[in-house]
């Protein structure tokens, strides 16, 4: 099953028009040149836009840089949180185990895909970026929140074996979860997005059905 994800809707004011725009070029060229070799005149030019545009929209670079980031997240420029999309809310509320597993899988294949290009970028400018450094730890955390809300869901849904440690689970999944793995996976194992696709669902499977084994004392 894949998420059920709505076709955005194009953006219908001039002012979103040009948002988009803008964080299209900047996507483009910090990708293509890294966060100091971009510059806010650059992407006023890329776009097609006044550079004071720029400034109006966005105070500095790090902002810029922080919305690139955020769009790639959500996968289009609407002020929709990501726990408000509709594929959440197949991953948090379908009737079976398969539906929910294969829900999630699917949807952070999708969304990995779209930020591991700017996450390389992100960590460049987490060491000189305060504003940069807080959204990259506020997204880690979230990571493990939205993690630990999907797992207790399953339990308190009668949906995972009765032997399974939520309290390893949980943080194992965290971890797993987070972009660094898809990174790591797809650029040194050479993995397609569909095989992390695959090997999400089945490793979450494992999670869900097996028993965690407990350690000899």
């Amino acid at each position: 099953m894949t998420p059920d994800v709505k076709t955005p809707v194009a953006p219908s004011t001039r002012a979103e028009r040009t948002e988009q725009r803008i964080v299209a070029a900047a996507r483009e060229l910090f990708v293509a040149h890294g966060y100091r070799g971009t510059t806010l005149t650059d992407v006023a030019r890329a776009a097609g836009v006044a550079e004071r545009t720029i400034y109006v929209r966005f105070a500095t670079k790090a902002e810029l840089l922080k919305r690139v980031v955020d769009v790639a997240v959500v996968g289009d420029t609407q002020r929709i949180p990501l726990a408000d999309r509709d594929w959440v809310e197949v991953v948090m509320n379908a009737p079976t185990l398969d539906e929910r597993l294969a829900a999630e899988a699917a949807g952070a294949a999708e969304l990995m895909d779209r930020i591991a290009p700017v996450l390389a970028v992100a960590i460049q400018a987490e060491g000189e970026e305060p504003l940069i450094a807080d959204a990259a730890q506020a997204a880690r955390e979230d990571t493990l929140r939205q993690g630990r809300a999907f797992w207790e869901k399953l339990a308190a849904d009668g949906l995972l074996d009765p032997a399974v440690d939520l309290q390893w689970v949980i943080p194992t999944c965290a971890l797993l979860a987070n972009a660094e793995t898809y990174v790591h996976m797809t650029r040194t194992l050479r993995w397609t997005g569909e095989e992390y696709r695959q090997w999400r669902y089945r490793t979450w499977w494992h999670v869900a059905t097996v028993p965690c084994a407990t350690p000899p004392s």
